[in-house]
């Protein structure tokens, strides 16, 4: 499962995030693998649907002012299994962590959460973009890979190859 952040200091990944919705789907129909992604801001808004092949790239903007991380988190533990499920389980984070304290002690509880079920947590933060409270969140809960200050063209290209090292994490937890 991917979650993207959409406020405003996320603008610049909007293409790249686009591009891995579209990889993702194919990835997914050709291993059938269960995936989804979300875009969360203001709301929840589904990218990319369980079985889902997109037809086509499409790029969305990036205009919120606020992130509902709790709800974007939901919604792809409910439609994943994520902490439930068996198998495989992995979720990607696209944010600079810039939330409410509120969201910032729901964000922990989740990356707690996943870690207790077996989750890998990969956590992308852009170039353009403050990453030392993406940071913090992972300290806090003990869990999590964080790629800090990636070039948005080459985030697609690296989520699949630092998707190794989180998964690899999680299986040194049995």
């Amino acid at each position: 499962g991917v979650m993207v952040d959409i406020s405003g200091s996320m603008f610049s990944a909007m293409e790249a995030m686009a591009t891995t919705a579209w990889v993702m789907g194919e990835a997914g129909h050709r291993i059938q693998a269960k995936t989804a992604m979300v875009y969360y801001g203001s709301g929840v808004f589904p990218t990319l649907r369980v079985g889902q092949r997109l037809d086509q790239v499409r790029v969305f903007t990036a205009p919120d002012g606020t992130e509902e991380f709790s709800d974007a988190y939901s919604a792809l533990d409910g439609e994943l299994s994520l902490t439930y499920g068996d198998g495989v389980r992995m979720l990607v984070i696209v944010s600079d962590g810039q939330y409410t304290p509120a969201q910032q002690e729901r964000t922990v509880k989740a990356l707690t959460e996943c870690k207790q079920n077996g989750v890998a947590v990969l956590w992308i933060t852009p170039k353009e973009c403050y990453g030392s409270t993406a940071s913090h969140l992972i300290r806090q809960a003990g869990w999590g890979v964080h790629l800090d200050g990636l070039e948005t063209d080459k985030i697609a290209t690296l989520v699949g190859k630092t998707a190794s090292e989180a998964l690899g994490k999680v299986g040194t937890l049995t």
